[in-house]
């Protein structure tokens, strides 16, 4: 076949929204750079694209990069030109998205005023939602009303909250001074304009307009170094310690990120538990990718096929395998579960070849050594169905293989982030990272954002981000529960949290338009900026905090140093109590508190340094992954 005729039709096939989006630019680089196309590549040419590559590709003339990479990184016409004038839609322009299109303003406005029937069509739609709504409720009034029975407040939580705000505030006067309070103060404020600025934002038309970073995360990033500065000159000043003030310093921004994010997550929490049933089961098409799994893929079917819910699709690609995965995935085929053998390209290959199989308009992914619960999909689709923008639902990942210290900090680190960072998150609809041991999508949606890319380690980071992109929301459910297999080494831990933090660093990279650009929203607005917060600004001021008590100590002054840090471990086992009251999770999860804090949370720290020195030299990352031990016990 002609190269330059094979690329013209997968160019082709990209303007047209078919197939692929994503591999097909795979396919375009690498027809351009000359390598051999897989066979799983050639099956889906033929089978989704209408393409037969018979014989070799020949280059009847020099080549050509017939299609240019897009730098916004949208992998999809649709999010990127006016459905009017079919002229494309710059990011700096103002637009408005009506059923799954994009317009310009002006393209909008003139396609509703002259065609009054769409606005009729929209007015009887939304009274139509609105009357299905009324009515599934009506119908499923006693379930409902059970299910709220069911729901009280926790007086223990509530105690709890309330313990850790009197420790915060009062902790905060005794060790940094009146002036702490107008930290507080302004910290409250700043979540209650979220909350405000939140709700307006949805009720706008147009997606617009000038390229700046929002003000919210600029507050949130500089106005904690602005106030902890004065207080480390004044703790300098009035100590002559440039030790005290740094660990002052540290402490503000964790006083301050603990007053932003406990709020949200207790609002989060009380909001899901008031998510009503639905009567509908949909379609939902379960995906497990495989590569190398014969010591849990028995399991992780099995669980799948024991999930009470009537509606249900399971198919499981392996991934050119050498052991004998494929083997015992083919026993599951005669209980209705769909196999299908590939040669071995990635997980993201992996995931776009099981798309073209399903029947679902859900897609739920679900990693080959995990065990979803019975009700995983049940709570998952409740979340899709409570909302008609939610295109996305993260589940909640717990660790099952509780063995060693390790393995204990990992699962309250879990819990910890999911209950308290990843609920404040959840307000907005704005979660950055649907988890692949358990997430789940709308078809339609992954499609047009062009499903997942090759191009980073850490496929599920990235295709969340694309379609935080487009303006939809991403939800969580704490319900939707999945058991995982953590590394129980510090060798298989160094090497996964490696290919997490290189993978990360790729994806902000990759996306780094999204800090200034106000079309993409919460994503703009809040999740993206304070995700880079977390990830490096927070791990850098522990290193000059610990550094700081290390010097302190040394220096004599042990008594401030310790009465620092023991302020800052009730702080943290307070957090992470609340966090596993909200999950309902093992209460010994709380006793490793120690442990997470002062040698986990450090370890961390240490290999995100790492991490960011081979992203700096463009060392090449490699997908890891932990050695499998296998648990007999399903969920």
């Amino acid at each position: 076949m002609d190269k330059i005729l094979l690329i013209k039709k997968l160019t082709d096939a990209i303007k047209l929204s078919k197939g692929d989006i994503g591999r097909n630019r795979y396919l375009i680089e690498v027809i351009n750079k000359n390598k051999d196309i897989l066979n799983s590549d050639k099956t889906y040419l033929k089978n989704c694209l209408g393409i037969t590559i018979s014989g070799k590709i020949e280059e009847s003339q020099p080549a050509k990069k017939i299609l240019k990479k897009d730098k916004t990184i949208f992998l999809n016409t649709n999010l990127i030109q006016c459905s009017e004038c079919e002229k494309e839609i710059k990011l700096d322009e103002r637009s408005s998205r009506f059923q799954n299109l994009w317009y310009h303003e002006a393209c909008y406005k003139r396609t509703h005023k002259n065609n009054p029937e769409q606005k009729i069509i929209e007015i009887q739609k939304n009274q139509n939602i609105f009357k299905k709504i009324k009515h599934n409720n009506k119908s499923n009034i006693e379930e409902d009303e059970i299910q709220y029975e069911k729901i009280k407040q926790d007086p223990i939580l509530i105690l709890l909250a309330g313990i850790l705000f009197v420790f915060l505030f009062s902790g905060a006067y005794l060790l940094i001074g009146g002036f702490s309070f107008v930290a507080m103060i302004l910290g409250g404020l700043l979540v209650l304009y979220q909350l405000i600025d939140s709700k307006k934002w949805r009720t706008k038309k147009f997606r617009r307009d000038k390229k700046a970073p929002a003000v919210f995360p600029m507050i949130l990033l500089f106005l904690p170094f602005i106030l902890a500065g004065i207080l480390a000159y004044e703790g300098y000043t009035a100590w002559e310690s440039s030790y005290r003030a740094i660990i002052l310093w540290g402490l503000t921004l964790v006083f301050w990120n603990t007053l932003l994010m406990i709020p949200l997550a207790i609002y989060s929490k009380n909001k899901e538990d008031n998510i009503p049933t639905t009567p509908n089961t949909p379609m939902v098409s379960i995906i497990i990718p495989a590569y190398n799994e014969e010591k849990v893929i028995g399991n992780t079917i099995e669980s799948t096929l024991e999930i009470n819910y009537p509606n249900k699709d399971i198919i499981v690609v392996d991934d050119g395998s050498k052991d004998n995965t494929l083997q015992i995935a083919k026993k599951y085929e005669s209980q209705g579960v769909k196999v299908i053998h590939k040669v071995n390209g990635g997980k993201a290959s992996a995931l776009n070849m099981a798309l073209n199989f399903t029947k679902g308009e859900i897609v739920a992914i679900l990693d080959a050594d995990t065990l979803a619960s019975r009700n995983s999909l049940t709570e998952i689709v409740k979340v899709f169905e409570s909302d008609t923008n939610i295109v996305a639902v993260a589940g909640n990942i717990k660790v099952r293989n509780k063995k060693n210290w390790i393995t204990w900090c990992q699962a309250l680190e879990y819990v910890a982030g999911i209950q308290i960072t990843r609920r404040a998150m959840d307000i907005f609809g704005a979660i950055t990272i649907v988890p692949g041991a358990l997430g789940s999508f709308k078809k339609s949606m992954l499609n047009e954002t062009g499903a997942y890319d090759k191009g980073t380690i850490v496929e599920d980071f990235d295709t969340t981000v694309k379609i935080l992109k487009s303006g939809y929301m991403i939800r969580g459910t704490t319900k939707s529960i999945a058991y995982t297999e953590a590394p129980n080494t510090l060798k298989d831990f160094y090497n996964q949290r490696k290919r997490w933090y290189r993978g990360n660093l790729q994806v902000v990279s990759k996306h780094h338009d999204a800090l200034t650009n106000q079309r993409f929203g919460f994503l703009q607005k809040l999740a993206f900026p304070y995700m880079l917060i977390a990830m490096i600004v927070l791990p850098i001021t522990g290193f000059f905090v610990l550094g700081s008590a290390i010097l302190a100590s040394l220096q004599g002054d042990i008594i401030f140093v310790l009465t620092s840090f023991g302020f800052f471990i009730v702080l943290q086992y307070l957090i992470n109590t609340m966090a596993v009251r909200i999950d309902g999770d093992d209460p010994r999860m709380t006793l490793y508190s120690i442990f997470f804090n002062f040698g986990y949370k450090q370890l961390l720290d240490g290999i995100l340094l790492i991490a960011v020195i081979t992203h700096i030299f463009k060392i090449k990352a490699a997908w890891t992954s932990a050695r499998r031990i296998g648990m007999e016990e399903k969920s």
